[in-house]
């Protein structure tokens, strides 16, 4: 397989906090333990010292943090190099992060730490004198609140000292995500950012600054995991409502054909499977003749009919009354359910007002007739096949780079968030791109595409990036259908995967006890 190295381009190539955390936690879910990560930072910041200043006399100014934690560990694995002090802002009691802990009692059986507190400036200050350049890795990523007591007196204390410093990943003090300065912000003559810049270190603009890699693997940002869920998840209220939870509409379901009700199942599923994924608000509209059928599926259900069985001016103008921040076009549809001016008339009025379309199943047959209504407010889901009546590329049986080449061309050509579904499923917008690999053929079965759709929707609903929101969809989606091949084998069904989303999305559930 050729190397996925190329497509670390369609990465981000700076992070924000909440972007930071998702990469962490999509890299532990690979294997790789916050320790082994923090090692691997202090071993590349003592690699960059001893290249750069070899000469130097350093003091080590350590937070008790995870920051502080890598700050520890350069200086362990510095000191046979160098003359050196280490500080702790703080007392050791203090370290509640076990692996800043680890590093400290390992450092403390080779040489003295001085702890420092409000009592003691004037011993810092004899040490920031003493040394030729000061490492700063007192806050990071995650300061939360305002700084206080001796932590603002030490940054204070560094900036006084017109020392060369030396910020590890973030200036303590400084907001990674805003660049917003705190109660006091370290001013640096170096930043060392830990894998890639934080977008607030760039905001700030720093005098010098400088990547480190780390050894995090390329797939924990190119693969979808956790942290992609993380991302498009949102805390909810206790005080909220069910209006306030996104609210999602499905025009979806059949009346050509024989089993129309299975047909309008396919959009139920979309619904149920919004309603599970946490949307607060599901509606489906679908063809006059199906409408009934479908309402009797489930009490969860609102049906609405259409005036006829396909798309007219009155149902698009009534489409923009029922309360909906996406919708969901295509599944089970009756291919001649709309003609060209009814279907960009409805497309028109969604893009005016601001709500994500997902294109799913039959939705797709009529896009790909009418690729000029490709909008940026789309995500479109097809598998092989549909794709190449979308882009007339054959990607059925091309290796995974040609899948994503073509799937990128594509999305960057129609400015629109693809899903190519399949083995490896493609997330791309054109810019980033997200890949999921399928551990099992579980979900290769009628019906759970368009519970991918309503799961999509049900983050769009809440979720400002399409992008984010469809590697969220495509993550659970994957993970619960390889937890119901771990119980059941390759027994299961489109509703057994309805039923399984609950546990798989539960842990991501975010409750805010104040108004958010």
């Amino acid at each position: 397989m050729q190397s996925l190295k190329e497509f670390t381009m369609y990465t981000k190539a700076s992070l924000t906090v909440r972007e930071a955390y998702a990469l962490l936690a999509n890299t532990e879910a690979l294997g790789a333990t916050e320790s082994l990560m923090v090692e691997n930072a202090g071993f590349a910041v003592a690699t960059f010292l001893k290249r750069q200043h070899r000469q130097d006399r350093l003091l080590f100014v350590c937070g008790t943090g995870g920051m502080g934690a890598i700050g520890l560990s350069a200086a362990r694995h510095s000191m046979m190099q160098f003359d050196m002090e280490v500080v702790l802002v703080g007392d050791p009691s203090e370290l509640h992060n076990s692996v800043a802990k680890k590093n400290y009692e390992l450092l403390a059986d080779m040489m003295d730490i001085h702890s420092i507190t409000s009592e003691g400036m004037d011993k810092f200050r004899k040490l920031a004198k003493w040394s030729d350049d000061i490492i700063d890795s007192i806050t990071g990523i995650g300061m939360k609140g305002r700084l206080t007591g001796q932590v603002v007196g030490v940054i204070k204390a560094i900036n006084e000292s017109r020392k060369y410093t030396i910020s590890i990943d973030v200036p303590s003090g400084i907001n990674a995500t805003t660049g917003m300065k705190n109660m006091a912000a370290v001013v640096p003559d170096l930043v060392l950012a830990i894998h890639k810049v934080k977008a607030g270190v760039e905001k700030s603009r720093p005098k010098e600054l400088t990547t480190l890699d780390i050894g995090l693997p390329i797939t924990a940002e190119l693969f979808v995991g956790p942290g992609d869920v993380m991302l498009a998840t949102r805390p909810r209220s206790v005080y909220t409502n069910k209006y306030e939870n996104g609210s999602v509409l499905i025009l979806g379901g059949g009346a050509r054909f024989k089993g129309a009700p299975v047909l309008g199942g396919y959009g139920a599923s979309n619904a149920l499977s919004a309603l599970k994924a946490g949307s607060g608000y599901v509606t489906i509209l679908a063809p006059k003749s199906a409408a009934h059928a479908m309402s009797m599926m489930s009490p969860e259900l609102i049906v609405n009919p259409m005036s006829s069985d396909t798309l007219q001016p009155q149902d698009v103008a009534s489409i923009g009354a029922i309360k909906h921040d996406v919708l969901i076009f295509g599944s089970g549809i009756d291919p001649d359910i709309a003609q060209y001016k009814p279907l960009k008339a409805l497309l028109d009025a969604e893009k005016k007002a601001g709500k994500p379309v997902v294109i799913d199943g039959t939705g797709l047959k009529l896009i790909s007739k009418y690729k000029n209504l490709i909008t940026s407010n789309m995500v479109l889901t097809p598998h092989d096949g549909e794709f190449k009546a979308l882009s007339g590329k054959d990607t059925k049986q091309q290796p995974l780079y040609k899948r994503i080449y073509s799937a990128l061309d594509f999305a960057k050509t129609y400015g629109c968030t693809l899903v190519l579904k399949g083995h490896d499923t493609i997330i791309t917008d054109g810019k980033l791109l997200k890949i999921n690999r399928a551990k099992t053929p579980v979900l290769a079965t009628m019906g759970t595409g368009d519970i991918l759709a309503g799961i999509i929707a049900s983050y769009a609903a809440l979720n400002s990036s399409l992008f984010e929101s469809a590697a969220a969809a495509v993550y659970v989606h994957a993970v619960t259908g390889d937890r119901l091949y771990a119980q059941r084998g390759m027994h299961i069904t489109a509703q057994d995967v309805l039923d399984g989303l609950p546990e798989t999305m539960k842990q991501f559930d975010i409750i805010s006890p104040k108004m958010v």
